[in-house]
C-alpha cells in the first residue's frame, strides 16, 4: 500500500508540473469533467486516493499527516457526490476561465501537494 500511495504523489506531482508547463491541458481536462456525468469520476479518484492514504497511514513516515490529507481527499470525493451536478459544472467552468498565469500556479500548487504526499507516506 505505500508503494501506491507514492506513486498516486508522483503522479499529482507530474500531473500539476505538466499543468504548470503546458496550462492549455486543462482546457481538455476540464471540458471531460463538463460532459456529462463525467464529474463523478473525479469524485470516485478521490475517494479511492483517500483510502489508499488512510490504509497507508499505519506505515508511512508521518501517518498523522498520511490520516489527515487521506480524509481531505476523502471528504472532497464525498463533496462531488452531496452537490448538485450543475454547480459542480459551474465551479468547473470558472476555473477554466482563469488566466495561464493562475492556472500555472495551482499546478505548481498541486505538484507541491504530490511531492508532499510522497514525502509524508
Amino acid at each position: 500500500m505505500l508503494i501506491l500511495a507514492k506513486l498516486i504523489g508522483v503522479v499529482i506531482a507530474v500531473f500539476g508540473l505538466t499543468i504548470f508547463v503546458t496550462p492549455q491541458i486543462t482546457k481538455r481536462v476540464f471540458d471531460f469533467f463538463k460532459e456529462g456525468k463525467n464529474i463523478y469520476w473525479a469524485g470516485v479518484v478521490r475517494v479511492l486516493i483517500g483510502l489508499v492514504l488512510l490504509l497507508a497511514a499505519s506505515r508511512s513516515a508521518i501517518p498523522v499527516a498520511t490520516i489527515c490529507v487521506g480524509v481531505i481527499f476523502l471528504l472532497s470525493g464525498i463533496i462531488v457526490f452531496a452537490v448538485d451536478l450543475e454547480k459542480m459544472k459551474n465551479f468547473i467552468a470558472h476555473f477554466d476561465e482563469m488566466p495561464a498565469l493562475v492556472t500555472r500556479l495551482f499546478g505548481l500548487l498541486a505538484a507541491s501537494f504530490g511531492i508532499l504526499i510522497f514525502s509524508i507516506v
